[in-house]
């Protein structure tokens, strides 16, 4: 039955974000878009009865640290778990990378744990770090979800709407089974488009849409955005904290920090080759304010 609501919760979004873009007119593409516009014709199908209450995540920072300059965190980003190009790291180097942070005592950010780490300036430990995967390909789940468990570490997944339970992607019942074990997923847009190509309705389809999908489907409030290949401009960045979202990262290189504005975080790129030896030094040198 859970399968059966998922899969056709998936195709009415397809319907909705096919047929808003194929009525699309000339006149539309030049509006400006209002605030009060962008939430009227976004709604989501609730079950009947009485609303499903979304998971909440207190985070407890009594114990935290308190930081005298800005924090800075490294955002790690990998793509695939595989080999074959640029944006594929290969399952052992993976694992010689989550090996370097558990012996070298990192501690793994959660979305709710790094937003608090950026807007009170407090860290759960002198050593920090925020993990994550563009995409959502199948090898998170089959060769790095084991790894992370292994290790004990915390990660992030930026799915993209339409790609769940498509070919090499994340299954419905693959994401929900690592949101309980400590991976969360979060949005990359609903069909993965250059966002700064779009028009601003058509931008909101693809962030508001998939905000409303994880919302639903993963009984969540998502928090962050990714945007696709880290383009974004003065629309995107408005449009998402319209949405609802509390952070968005980009692929602008280096560490995060509140300088860069909630909707701007930097990420560091993991490409395949790199040694244990040169991944430390670069989230040795993400941590230093």
């Amino acid at each position: 039955m859970k399968k059966k609501k998922m899969f056709f919760f998936h195709i009415y979004f397809c319907m909705i974000i096919l047929f808003g873009y194929s009525i699309k007119t000339d006149a539309e593409k030049k509006m400006d878009v209002k605030n009060e516009d962008l939430t009227t014709s976004f709604k989501v199908v609730e079950n009947e009865g009485t609303k499903i209450p979304l998971h909440g995540h207190e985070v407890d920072t009594s114990t935290w640290i308190d930081a005298y300059q800005p924090v800075h965190i490294p955002i790690l980003m990998y793509h695939s778990i595989s080999s074959g190009n640029s944006l594929r790291v290969p399952k052992e180097e993976f694992k010689a990378h989550m090996k370097w942070l558990f012996e070298n005592g990192y501690y793994t950010l959660s979305p709710e744990e790094t937003f608090k780490v950026l807007t009170l300036n407090k860290k759960p430990s002198k050593k920090i770090v925020f993990i994550t995967f563009d995409d959502g390909y199948e090898d998170n789940y089959t060769e790095a979800f084991p790894i992370l468990k292994e290790y004990r570490l915390k990660a992030t997944i930026f799915m993209i709407g339409r790609s769940i339970n498509q070919k090499n992607h994340l299954t419905s019942d693959q994401m929900l089974e690592m949101k309980d074990n400590g991976i969360s997923i979060e949005s990359h847009t609903y069909n993965h488009f250059e966002l700064t190509a779009l028009s601003p309705n058509q931008q909101v389809r693809e962030i508001d849409f998939s905000k409303q999908l994880f919302d639903q489907m993963l009984n969540q409030e998502t928090m962050i955005l990714s945007y696709p290949v880290g383009k974004y401009n003065e629309q995107t960045l408005k449009l998402a904290e319209n949405a609802g979202y509390k952070m968005a990262v980009t692929t602008e290189p280096g560490s995060a920090t509140i300088k860069q504005g909630m909707y701007k975080l930097h990420r560091i790129r993991i490409i395949p080759g790199m040694t244990p030896k040169w991944f430390g030094k670069l989230v040795e040198n993400g941590n230093k304010s």
